[in-house]
């Protein structure tokens, strides 16, 4: 009875973030990165495995193991749940929207607890509540971090730094017209505000930085910033490629390529 309580509670729960995250393409963001996953599950593995045994390292170097955070978790794609589960007397999975494929899964785990936190810091519903882009610009500089890292032994911050301002600045693009230039303030703002947020001492970062973009007409490849916090103070421990999509259906006759960092610091 009890596992059926929670079941439906974590299935059935709405409320404003949720319908704000849904509106802002949320949801159909997180169904569209499982599309892709199962198109291109076969490149992504390498990926997805150097993310794991990242963690996996992360987690083992951790003297007390009373809980992780785990930020971003998705799909659970790259994250080691289980692995994590049998580390940790208990494990937070915290993102804006949570598949229900995991909200089941999770609630067979015990020490396993969902949390729907903005980790924009509220920006997804002040962006949807705000007159202005000159009114959200305003805003954003104090935003304060909607989600609490006290009393956790490890916080990891999986593939989310480069995600946490896209959404947000589509809706943005849309609904105020507002120009590149303008938003290139907000994703700085945003990235960093998660990088001084996270824990020092305690956390696991892992982000794509820089996409590569190959085009098939074999032209010079197209490279982008994706990353505009400041990561001068944490030199990344490992890095790798991601091979994102080689169907073109992220850029336009091309096949796209990220490059990987992960640090603890």
């Amino acid at each position: 009875m009890d596992f059926c309580n929670r079941l439906f509670n974590r299935l059935f729960r709405t409320d404003s973030l949720s319908v704000a995250a849904r509106r802002a393409g949320y949801v159909s963001d997180q169904n569209g990165i499982r599309n892709r996953f199962l198109r291109e599950s076969g490149n992504w593995q390498s990926h997805l495995q150097n993310t794991r045994n990242f963690i996996i390292a992360a987690a083992e170097k951790v003297p007390e193991k009373r809980s992780v955070a785990v930020l971003g978790s998705g799909w659970l794609y790259d994250v080691p749940l289980d692995e994590l589960a049998q580390m940790f007397e208990s494990v937070v999975l915290v993102d804006i929207v949570h598949p229900e494929p995991v909200k089941i899964r999770a609630a067979r785990m015990p020490n396993v607890r969902l949390v729907t936190a903005d980790l924009t810091g509220g920006a997804v519903q002040r962006a949807m509540s705000a007159q202005s882009f000159d009114e959200f610009s305003k805003w954003l500089p104090g935003a304060a971090s909607a989600f609490d890292f006290g009393g956790f032994d490890l916080v990891v911050s999986v593939n989310l730094l480069n995600q946490l301002d896209i959404i947000l600045c589509d809706y943005l693009r849309k609904r105020f017209k507002t120009d590149e230039a303008e938003l290139k303030n907000v994703r700085k703002m945003v990235q960093q505000n998660h990088i001084n947020w996270l824990p020092k001492g305690r956390t696991c970062l892992i982000t794509d930085y820089r996409q590569i973009d190959i085009p098939l007409d074999g032209s010079s490849k197209i490279e982008t910033q994706l990353v505009y916090a400041d990561l001068s103070q944490t030199p990344p421990d490992a890095e790798w490629d991601w091979i994102f999509d080689t169907n073109q259906r992220y850029s336009d006759k091309n096949n796209t390529i990220f490059k990987v960092m992960a640090v603890c610091f």
